[in-house]
C-alpha cells in the first residue's frame, strides 16, 4: 500500500505541473490607494464655459487641454495645473455638432488628441465622428498662443442598433481602439472603434462588447499603459482594471471599484495623469474648476542624519 504522505505529495507535484504547463493566471492591475480630491485651481480662461472633455498632454507635464460642450467652435483649449491660459486652438476640417469628450494619446512618436463629437440627446444622429489632430506645441512665453490645428484623421461610425446618446470616449493605446460608452442607465453599453493604420473610408460599424450596470456615464479615460480604465458618472467614478493580455471585453464584466469623487456643479470630463494613476476633472459650470485626486504616496523612512 502505499503511504498517504506519498499519494498527497504526488497530487500535489501533479497539480503544480499542471499550473506550470497552463501558466499561473496574471493578476489584474493592483489597485490604487487615493487621498482626498483637492481643487487646485479656477480656469482663468472664460471662453470655457463648459469643459465637456479633458485629456492631459502628453508633450509638457502639468498641462491639460479641454473643449466646451454643444454651442461652441471646433476649438480646444489648453490650461496648466494653476489653471492659467495657455492657448487656444481651433479645429480646421471639423465641425463641433455636440463634442462630449477628448483624449489624449500617444501613436509611435506623435501625441495626439482625440475630440469626440458623439453626442445625441434625442437620439436622432445617423452617425459619429471622432477627430484626431496632433497636440499642439505652446511656447515658452506667458502669452496665450493662438493658432489653427488640422484634423489628420477623421472617423465617422454608427451603431449596429441604432442612434445612441454618449458622452464618454477613451483609446487604449496598446491595441488602437476606440471605446465609447453610452449614457443611458440602468445599462450603460460599451462599444469598440478601431482606428485605422491610414485614413478610414466610409462609415464604421462600432463593435458591442460589454453592458455596465452603473449610473449615468458622463466620461472615460484610459491610463497610458492600457491597464486601468475610469469611468465617471455625476456622482462617482468606477475603475475596471484588467489582466495582462486581457481583453476589455472581459475586464468590463467584472464588479468595477467605486472611487470617491468631489461634489461638482456638473462634472462631465476625467483624465489620469501622465504617472497613469492620479485622477483630474473639471465641471460644465462658472467658474470652472480644475479637481485633482492624488495618489497615497508611500511612507519612506528617511536615514537619521549624521
Amino acid at each position: 500500500m502505499i503511504a498517504r504522505s506519498t499519494l498527497i505529495l504526488a497530487a500535489l507535484v501533479v497539480g503544480w505541473l499542471g499550473s506550470v504547463a497552463r501558466g499561473a493566471e496574471p493578476a489584474a492591475a493592483v489597485p490604487i490607494a487615493y487621498e482626498k480630491p483637492r481643487q487646485l485651481a479656477e480656469l482663468a480662461n472664460k471662453k470655457v464655459t463648459e469643459s465637456s472633455g479633458l485629456a492631459c498632454s502628453r508633450r509638457r507635464k502639468g498641462v491639460f487641454w479641454t473643449h466646451n460642450d454643444s454651442g461652441d467652435k471646433p476649438r480646444v483649449y489648453a490650461f496648466n495645473n494653476k489653471g492659467e491660459d495657455l492657448g487656444t486652438f481651433d479645429v480646421a476640417g471639423a465641425r463641433a455638432a455636440d463634442w462630449e469628450d477628448m483624449a489624449s494619446v500617444r501613436l509611435g512618436r506623435t501625441s495626439y488628441l482625440l475630440l469626440a463629437d458623439v453626442g445625441d440627446n434625442d437620439t436622432r444622429r445617423k452617425d459619429r465622428t471622432l477627430y484626431f489632430v496632433k497636440e499642439p506645441a505652446l511656447p515658452a512665453g506667458r502669452r496665450p498662443a493662438t493658432g489653427k490645428i488640422k484634423a489628420v484623421k477623421i472617423i465617422r461610425f454608427k451603431y449596429p442598433d441604432g442612434p445612441q446618446n454618449c458622452e464618454a470616449v477613451a483609446i487604449d493605446p496598446k491595441t488602437r481602439t476606440v471605446y465609447v460608452v453610452t449614457k443611458a442607465a440602468p445599462v450603460c453599453k460599451v462599444f469598440a472603434v478601431r482606428i485605422p493604420r491610414g485614413q478610414a473610408k466610409g462609415v464604421a460599424t462600432a463593435r458591442p462588447i460589454a453592458a455596465l450596470t452603473i449610473p449615468i456615464v458622463t466620461a472615460m479615460d484610459i491610463s497610458p499603459d492600457g491597464a486601468r480604465c475610469i469611468v465617471l458618472t455625476y456622482g462617482h467614478a468606477y475603475e475596471y482594471a484588467r489582466k495582462p493580455g486581457e481583453k476589455w471585453k472581459d475586464a468590463f464584466g467584472r464588479e468595477p471599484r467605486e472611487i470617491k469623487m468631489p461634489a461638482r456643479a456638473q462634472g462631465e470630463s476625467i483624465c489620469y495623469g501622465l504617472d497613469g494613476k492620479t485622477l483630474y476633472l473639471t465641471s460644465e459650470k462658472l467658474p470652472t474648476p480644475l479637481w485633482e485626486v492624488p495618489v497615497v504616496e508611500p511612507n519612506v523612512k528617511k536615514e537619521p542624519a549624521q
